[in-house]
């Protein structure tokens, strides 16, 4: 049984002697990485996904980069991304923005790619990130976009509307493929609770969603949804609407047991390995009877991929990344 094959069983909640597994790294981990172990050690991970998206960023300097909206990220801060610079929507209102088309050439290659890989045995997703919240916070702001859901709810719905269509014709171009599933990145809960409360969320976010999702399903693709944070409270109109993957599953924040039991039936969680805790702060030894607790935990009778609950940041001793990939690759 290939990778592909593993990842498709737990998604139909087919319980496999192997929990499917992802590693994935910030840049500056993998420079830590290649440094300490050789540049050529991450070609033996194996991981069970093939990953890529239509994300673009433009290098400005040695301090800042430009994304395909327009948004210019301010890298001096310690990060995935940074911080955004400027506010290309400081009036709530979108007549004085453009918005992009999306770069068709770019998508097609990368969507190439990914079929490439499915051949290889992956389980190929295609990326849309800052896909709803974030994508409106990067050009307005994330004080205004809140602001605007009591102040300016008709231009948010605009907005909204906006990124909306542009992630449709992304999806409309990635669904020409036989890649397996879209991976829609939008972070919209805090430690506790969601940023914006369930009632906004529904208002604003959900709407979208419903949009993105459907047309997914109408392509006959799989759907993962990315928010770091507790989204608990939205997890029944996720699966209304279709979602099959929820990442990022963080353990500090969720009853993984109890998460598992009211839901595992009816979403498959990719994460669970804190970044936060135990990757940063345990003991090797703590890392692998923590990974292999949540296999057994989370993956009985499918429903689970085993995956840090980030891209692993530099914080995390190399030794507690190995020891995360003896446990999930000694099954």
């Amino acid at each position: 049984m290939n990778d592909r094959n593993l990842v498709i069983d737990t998604l139909q909640y087919r319980q496999r002697e192997a929990v499917p597994y992802q590693l994935d790294l910030t840049e500056e981990m993998r420079a830590k990485v290649d440094q300490e172990l050789g540049s050529d050690f991450l070609t033996a991970v194996e991981n069970c996904f093939a990953i890529s998206g239509d994300g673009k960023f433009e290098n400005l300097d040695g301090h800042r980069r430009k994304d395909q909206f327009g948004a210019v990220w301010l890298l001096d801060q310690k990060g995935d991304f940074g911080v955004v610079e400027n506010n290309l929507l400081p009036e709530p209102s979108c007549d004085t923005y453009k918005f992009p088309e999306p770069e068709e050439s770019a998508i097609r290659e990368t969507c190439r790619k990914l079929v490439s890989s499915i051949d290889e045995g992956k389980f190929a997703m295609f990326t849309i990130g800052f896909s709803l919240f974030e994508r409106a916070w990067t050009l307005r702001g994330m004080e205004n976009v809140l602001a605007d859901m009591v102040l300016n709810p008709e231009f948010l719905d605009e907005l909204m509307e906006r990124i909306t269509a542009y992630n449709l014709a992304v999806i409309d171009i990635v669904l020409e493929y036989p890649v397996d599933a879209l991976f829609f990145g939008d972070d919209w809960g805090q430690q506790k609770g969601l940023i914006m409360g369930p009632g906004y969320w529904r208002r604003f976010i959900k709407p979208g969603l419903a949009k993105m999702y459907r047309r997914v399903k109408e392509g006959g693709k799989y759907i993962c949804q990315h928010s770091c944070g507790d989204i608990q409270e939205v997890f029944p109109d996720l699966i209304d609407l279709g979602l099959d993957i929820y990442n990022t599953f963080q353990p500090e924040i969720y009853d993984v047991q109890a998460v598992k039991k009211m839901y595992g039936s009816n979403l498959t969680f990719y994460g669970g390995i804190s970044t936060q805790r135990v990757l940063p702060f345990g003991t090797a030894a703590e890392v692998r009877n923590e990974t292999r607790q949540m296999m057994q935990i989370v993956g009985s009778g499918g429903g689970y991929v085993v995956a840090p609950t980030h891209a692993m940041p530099p914080d995390i001793p190399v030794e507690n990344m190995l020891a995360f990939l003896e446990a999930v690759q000694s099954q």
